[in-house]
């Protein structure tokens, strides 16, 4: 229905009712109470859809809410995938920093960050998904970051393994470039086939890889 128009011969001015304003990424922080429901919702909907499959209705009707009422959460689809990213490389980050800044044998920080990695995988398993293969639909202004990422990762592996060798622990002939490569490929690839209730589980899969990945650097004894 359309508004009703002003009196020709009125002086008032007419009333304007506002939009409310769309928040920002930023604002999913769990200040309201749906907060973690939505990101968690897209996760789920964008891993079974497929993110440039996936639309902002599938997300709202998953939510049992009306699609302009999600945008009370979001700007937009694709600014709900950056959020979902910014909480994966929070997580990350925690024992990524751990392992490289900290004290001890390197043999051991390498074995402790590849558990951890293996194991937030394991128990996150469609965002884990999404943030090794869907980074290349991020925002412009994201993208640039993630890659940044990805290198910060690969370098962080790729400098516990050469300390590693630097210690004795690992093969000083394995390539640390080939052996992080490997790493990445063998350990992201796990939501492809893994699922809750398997008969391996998440510990058993993590120490499993952690020793095939030890294994591949050369550990004298993994």
């Amino acid at each position: 229905m359309a508004p009703n128009k002003p009196d020709a011969n009125s002086k008032r001015s007419p009333k304007v009712t506002r939009k409310p304003k769309r928040s920002t990424t930023g604002s999913l922080n769990g200040e309201r109470a749906r907060d973690r429901e939505v990101i968690d919702v897209a996760i789920q909907i964008f891993w079974e859809k497929g993110y440039a499959s996936a639309s902002v209705q599938d997300v709202a009707d998953a939510l049992g809410m009306l699609k302009g009422s999600l945008y009370y959460y979001i700007d937009s689809k694709e600014s709900l995938l950056d959020k979902i990213f910014e909480d994966s490389h929070d997580d990350l980050m925690k024992f990524t920093k751990e392992a490289t800044d900290g004290e001890g044998a390197a043999v051991v920080r390498l074995t402790r960050f590849l558990h951890d990695y293996a194991m937030w995988t394991l128990t996150h398993l469609e965002r884990a998904g999404l943030y090794s293969r869907e980074w290349r639909y991020a925002s412009d202004s994201s993208r640039s970051s993630l890659l940044e990422q990805q290198r910060y990762y690969d370098r962080s592996l790729r400098t516990l393994i050469s300390a590693g060798q630097d210690e004795g622990d690992l093969d000083v002939d394995v390539d640390p470039r080939m052996a992080s490569l490997f790493i990445w490929a063998a350990f992201t690839g796990i939501p492809d086939w893994y699922s809750p209730g398997s008969k391996m589980g998440p510990e058993q899969v993590a120490s499993a890889y952690v020793e095939f990945a030890l294994r591949a650097c050369g550990a004298r004894h993994p």
